[in-house]
């Protein structure tokens, strides 16, 4: 799972062209995954939508579990974040940010033995279990890639009249930084090229062409920082909304986000 809030080490002041990103500027795209080590051991799903589900699920190996999902024929693989079971029955639990209350969604094996997918009863679906030929050709002619979402909120905020302002950034295999800003109503929101990103023991400030998007330690309690839009002479605190409660907001209603390739992009 993302780690929540934001943590300043030390002091560091750094350009743009480090940790910003132009509107113009092209994600990292999905990279292959080996999946020799354990291609004899996966398990082929799919449901009547189109979608296809393969599941790497060791018994013998608590750690070893892993989840791949897609509509076509490029499976991407999900971050997962956790598995349980009881007997025969299993469920592998994915990251799904559409879903309310950070709730993960799932891939699982009932007790009597169907298999489904679960995404909180918006999206859920009956997976069909595939065999023999139809399952190797899967595995063999199917697009492994990591995962087709690579980044992360960083940070979430709005002001009293219903302007938002959002910040994300790459995820961890993708260097962590790599910042982007978006300001503007539900639906319509709008990327503002970075022109500096400064971070330092007394926070945050992203810097844009339009105005800078800071976030403050307060003295009087630098556990509980401040977040400014500062236009010219005028600056709007904003109230800090917490990304994780908040990511069906980010991820569908902010419309930033059109595909994210988890199990509930749907929602």
């Amino acid at each position: 799972m993302r780690a929540r809030g934001w943590v300043v080490t030390g002091i560091m002041a750094v350009s743009s062209v480090a940790l910003g990103q132009a509107p113009k500027d092209a994600d990292p795209k999905p990279t292959p995954v080996d999946i020799k080590a354990i291609k004899d051991k996966l398990q082929v799903f799919q449901d009547k939508a189109g979608g296809t589900y393969v599941v790497y699920d060791d018994p013998d190996e608590a750690s070893k579990y892993r989840a791949f999902y897609g509509t076509g024929k490029e499976l991407y693989e999900q971050i997962t974040v956790g598995r349980s079971r009881d007997g025969d029955a299993w469920t592998i639990s994915t990251w799904a940010p559409r879903l309310a209350e950070v709730r993960p969604a799932g891939i699982m094996k009932k007790k009597d033995g169907s298999f489904m997918k679960w995404c909180d009863g918006k999206d859920d679906a009956v997976l069909t279990q595939l065999g023999g030929e139809k399952a190797k050709a899967v595995i063999d002619k199917y697009s492994f890639l990591s995962p087709a979402l690579v980044r992360r909120a960083h940070l979430f905020a709005r002001d009293d009249s219903g302007i938002y302002y959002y910040i994300d950034r790459l995820d961890g295999a993708h260097g962590g930084k790599g910042y982007r800003v978006f300001v503007g109503k539900k639906g319509a929101m709008k990327q503002l090229a970075l022109t500096d990103v400064a971070t330092d023991t007394g926070g945050q400030v992203f810097s844009t062409k339009t105005g800078d998007l800071r976030l403050v330690k307060m003295a009087d309690d630098p556990t509980k920082p401040t977040t400014r839009w500062v236009k010219g002479e005028k600056k709007t605190d904003l109230i800090q909304l917490d990304v994780d409660a908040n990511s069906p907001v980010i991820f569908t209603e902010l419309g930033i986000y059109k595909f994210t390739g988890t199990l509930c992009d749907n929602i």
